[in-house]
This record gives structure tokens, sequence and C-alpha cells, in this order.
């Protein structure tokens, strides 16, 4: 671990054990339970909300996080990926999040609107935890999250739900928002259920000091070690968070004052060393051993995904020669005397050209497929999305590429009775649907607001060429005298719906000359459509003229 200059678990432990937050918390949290009644307070900017303790006799069963009809959770359930089972938590405290969460709601509405705040925090001990970290999750998860900081800090709450709850909260970027304090004799947090998994960042307490992990799978660990060290007392569970409180703080500024000499030169080493010491363990006995290991593998586990992004970032200038090579047929197509765009050549030629173009277009997707296998599975960095050197990439490989997987798709792969169309089935490859997922959280705000006064180099709705292939088979439908007149006004009104907004991406500018291309596919409908409607006497789109001039 030589690469590794610093281990930090125990310095954020003291950083979150030196403010106010943890004991003002710890304090309502009291007051909660011994009302049994849910609190709020405003302390210097920030409003508390603390959960009252439920006593529960034995733990619930684990049920769906979105439940059909109450709509508390189904902005989080696109959080989740089709290859995993759904997030779970547990019944009865989902059933106590219920009963309270929509007053919470109004009761964190009122009292921003009373008076200006800066942050909001919502806490409990024990199960009151448990359902504070539910109530943050379901105001984190919701199309217009509180504006404000929000922040959930839990004392020996029992852990919620299970893995794919646990992956899907790292998923959305709210992980970081949960700070959850356990004592290293607290059995509650700990309960052994390996369907449970925890999220957030975890600070053990001891006698001794703290230390935080935020890494599921190094949390499990530690509760294993923990565990091995035999059954604790548990009714001195809420005396020892008390004392935590109360004294670690203080323990810890004479702590750092007075140790001697006996702190290695190595900074890593030391770090390390201070982390297993503020958990009451020795260096030599079994249960320090093993947390050392813990602590060590946790940062390797921290470090892992910033070095894959380091990698990943060689690895898309590897690809860049592909991506120019699409972009350089994309202009020989344009300037070609067949005038017809890169899609439709691609779709109706299989020359050495389009050969190479495909390798180019293969070589591309296996790269961006890795890169969304590797955030569904949280092998990134969290913020990784948030860097505008991805969101651009994505946009420019997705702008360019998706027209040519959609021609692939339709001259190879394309089937009326079979397969469906390139947007129904799942055919629509899923790294696309991420990647409109970050454009339209992230990316839109970056999008040049004034109107354009020239053709976009690549069309905007990348599947454009995808809606026009159904188009192409609902006109065909249409002329078909095989078509009854109930099915052909169903048919009639989607060829409009496209008509119009084909002819606003036009007008707009927002297409790209390929489609404007003399023998374009879509000249081509539009030509058929012209004939259908003077056939039959219907009138044109207004400045449906005007739209296709080039």
């Amino acid at each position: 671990m030589e690469e590794c200059r610093f281990e930090t678990s125990e310095l954020q432990a003291s950083l979150m054990m030196s403010t106010p937050l943890w004991s003002d918390s710890w304090s309502l949290c009291n007051v909660a339970d011994s009302s049994r009644s849910i609190q709020i307070q405003h302390i210097a900017g920030t409003m508390y909300v603390a959960l009252p303790e439920v006593e529960m006799n034995q733990p619930g069963n684990l049920v769906g996080l979105e439940v059909a009809g109450d709509e508390f959770f189904s902005a989080f359930s696109t959080a989740s990926t089709s290859d995993e089972p759904p997030p779970m938590v547990n019944g009865a405290i989902r059933e106590l999040f219920v009963s309270s969460a929509r007053f919470i709601e109004s009761q964190i509405t009122q009292g921003l609107e009373m008076e200006e705040r800066k942050q909001v925090i919502i806490t409990g001990y024990s199960t009151g935890g448990a359902v504070a970290a539910l109530t943050t999750l379901w105001l984190l998860s919701q199309p217009s999250p509180p504006s404000l900081p929000l922040l959930c800090i839990t004392f020996g709450s029992p852990l919620l739900g299970n893995q794919s709850l646990s992956s899907s909260i790292s998923r959305s970027h709210v992980a970081q928002n949960f700070c959850h304090v356990v004592s290293i004799h607290d059995l509650v947090p700990r309960r052994n259920d390996e369907q449970l998994w925890p999220f957030g960042t975890y600070l053990f307490c001891s006698d001794n000091g703290g230390l935080c992990l935020d890494n599921a799978a190094s949390v499990r660990t530690m509760f294993l070690i923990l565990n091995s060290r035999g059954t604790p007392n548990i009714d001195e569970e809420r005396q020892r968070y008390e004392h935590y409180v109360s004294t670690l703080s203080h323990q810890f500024l004479i702590s750092r004052s007075s140790r001697s000499g006996d702190i290695s030169d190595n900074s890593y080493e030391a770090g390390v060393a201070l982390a297993v010491e503020s958990l009451g363990f020795s260096d030599d006995h079994p249960s320090g051993i093993s947390a050392k290991e813990c602590i060590e593998a946790a940062t390797r586990m921290s470090r892992a995904p910033i070095e894959r992004a380091s990698e990943l970032a060689i690895e898309l200038g590897d690809v860049l020669p592909s991506r120019l090579e699409i972009q350089w047929y994309k202009d020989s197509c344009e300037a070609s005397p067949k005038k017809l765009g890169y899609y439709d050549n691609f779709k109706l030629y299989s020359n050495p050209r389009e050969l190479k173009v495909n390798m180019s277009r293969a070589k591309l997707a296996k790269f961006w497929d890795r890169v969304y296998e590797m955030v569904e599975t949280n092998q990134l960095p969290p913020d990784f999305d948030f860097e505008l050197k991805w969101l651009f990439a994505t946009q420019f490989y997705q702008l360019l590429a998706e027209p040519l997987d959609i021609a692939y798709f339709y001259k190879y792969k394309y089937s009326r009775t079979g397969t469906g169309h390139y947007m129904e089935n799942g055919n629509r490859p899923k790294r696309y649907l991420l990647f409109d997922k970050w454009w339209k959280e992230r990316g839109e705000c970056h999008r040049v607001k004034t109107a354009r006064t020239r053709y976009a180099s690549t069309t905007q709705d990348t599947c454009f060429w995808a809606k026009l292939e159904e188009a192409k088979e609902w006109l065909d439908d249409v002329r078909s005298e095989g078509t009854d007149a109930q099915r052909r006004a169903l048919l009639w009104e989607k060829i409009v719906g496209f008509e119009s907004y084909a002819d606003t991406l036009v007008k707009m500018k927002d297409a790209s000359l390929d489609v404007l291309a003399e023998n374009s596919s879509y000249r081509v409908w539009v030509k058929k459509l012209e004939e259908f409607k003077t056939d039959n006497g219907i009138g044109m789109v207004v400045g449906e003229s005007d739209a296709m001039e080039t």
C-alpha cells in the first residue's frame, strides 16, 4: 500500500465528531424518544427533525420499496437496473414511514418558508433512525427535491433494505447524504441477515474514538469482525451513545496532543494504526489484525473507482480514431453525388467503406457498453457523470453513432412480427438510455439557447431515423387496401404527429443535412405522403413546403 499516501477513515470520524451536528441531533433524538413524537428544532440556520424510536418485537419482512398505489418512491425506481432484483426495505419500517411522511414534508416546507435555513438534518435513534433514513431517501428521490442540503444522521439504526437498495442509492448520488453512527457494542445495526445491506457513511464509535467507512462491502466486513467478539449488553446502548456524543470530540483533541513518538513515519501506516486504535483494538489481537485488513481493503476500494476513471480517460483517447472515421464517412456521404446521407448509405450498401465504418461503430459500442456496465455496477466515482468531459463525450458519441446503430438494426435485425422496431422491446441499447438520462439531468443547461442560423452538424434527436422507419411503415399500411377504417384513422393520427415533429425539427434547424439530402429516405417519405394527400384531397401541414427548403 505504499502508493496510498494517506488513510483518512479515523480523520473523517474525528471531523464529524468535532461538529455540533451529531451532538445537536442526539439531543433532539432524546427529546423525540421521551415524548414519543416527532420533534423539530431550529439551531443556527439548521433545521433538525427527529423521529422517535418505536419498539418492534421482531424485524419486518422485506417488501418492495415502491408499492402500487402510494407512489412514494416511483421516481426512485429509475435508479434500478433491469438485471438486478428490485429495491426492498423492511416492511415494518416502511409502514412507520408512510404514517409520518406527509406530515414531515409539510413541517419541513413550513419551517423553510418561515425563516432562512442553510440545511435540514433528519435524525433518529434505533428504529427512529431507520424511519429517518427512509424519509430522507424519499425526499431526495422526488422529482423536485429540497433545494437546501439534506443530511440524515442516525444512531444505532438497523439496516434498512437489500443490496439492490444499496446499489441504487449509490447510483443516484445520494449515499453521501447519510451518516450512520454505530457503537461497536451495539448489536442492532449489525444483526445477522444476509439479505440486508448498508448504504451511506458509517461512523463506528468506541471509547477510544471512531472511524468512518463508506463502502458497503467494508461496512459488512466490519460488522462480521464486531460480531466475532461476542454479544454485547443491549440494555446499555443508549447510555453508550450518550457517552460517545458528550466525550469523544474532547477526547480526540486530548489523544492527538498526547500521543508519543510511536507513530509511524509513513503517513498511511500511521493513519491505519490510528483507525485500528480508535476502535479499541490492539495491533496484535486477531480482531485488530482483521480490522486493519478491513481498513486497508476499504482504502483500496475507495481508490479503485478513481483509478478506473483515469484508465477510461486514456481508453477514450484510444477510440477517438473510430469516431473520426465515422465523422469522415458522414462528411463524404453528404458530398457524394448519390445525394444520400450517411444513415441511408450505411443501410443500403455493404461496400468495403461501409464495412470499415461498421468496425469503427462496433469498437465504439464496445467501449461505451463497458462504461455503462461500470456505472451500473458502481465501479466508477459517484460524480463520474457530473464531469463535463464525460457528459459531452457521451453526447458527441451518441449524436454521431446512434443513427448508424439504427441503420444496422433495420438492415440486419428488424422483423415486423419478431423483434419489433428499434424503440420497442428493449432493442435500443441500454447505454443510450443512460446517456439520455445524464443529458436530461445535467446537459440541457449547456445547450445553446439561441436560434440556429444553419443546420446542425448532427441531428439533435438521435432517434429521428428510428421514428422515420416507423412512420414509413404507418404510411405503407394506410395506403394498403387491406387496412380497415379504424386502424387507418389511428395510423393517420400517428403520421400527422410524426410529420409535425419532423417539420419542427427541420424548421428549428436541429436536423443535419443528411436528413435533407435529395434522395434521403426522409425526403422520399415526404414525397409519398404528399402524393397520398393529393390523391385523397388532404391539405398540407402549414409551412410544410417552407420546411423542406434547404
